[in-house]
């Protein structure tokens, strides 16, 4: 006997409009949604592992999550002055400061933020 509870194909017809694309939507979205219900679950504790364990595979990861386009500089440091560059270490050291082991969290200036860099000969 025939299963009657799926559509049967009629040879010489198409399928509705639409109903490939719409196919391929749901099939989409409840894949998606299974993929998050399983990461909720279980997502971090498998990054870390696949971290550990597999770092290529890690990397692989984070790089099919960034944007195609993503244009990183590496040395956009050497367009700023040396007092630039003291400020912005002041600041990141005002806002790390609480965090240090110092007395009332003030962490003693670093040696290139107080201005006392390399010397260079001239």
């Amino acid at each position: 006997m025939a299963d009657r509870t799926a559509p049967r194909a009629r040879p010489g017809r198409k399928a509705p409009a639409g109903t490939t694309k719409r196919t391929k939507k749901t099939l989409g979205d409840d894949f998606l949604n299974a993929v998050r219900a399983d990461f909720r679950a279980h997502g971090a504790g498998v990054i870390a592992a696949v971290r550990a364990d597999k770092p290529d595979q890690y990397l692989k990861i984070v790089q099919s999550v960034l944007p195609k386009d993503l244009h990183v500089s590496l040395d956009h440091l050497e367009t700023l002055s040396d007092d630039e560059i003291r400020r912005r270490i002041r600041g990141l050291e005002a806002v790390l400061g609480p965090f240090g082991d110092q007395p009332g969290g003030t962490p003693p200036l670093s040696g290139a933020a107080a201005g006392a860099g390399p010397k260079t000969q001239d």
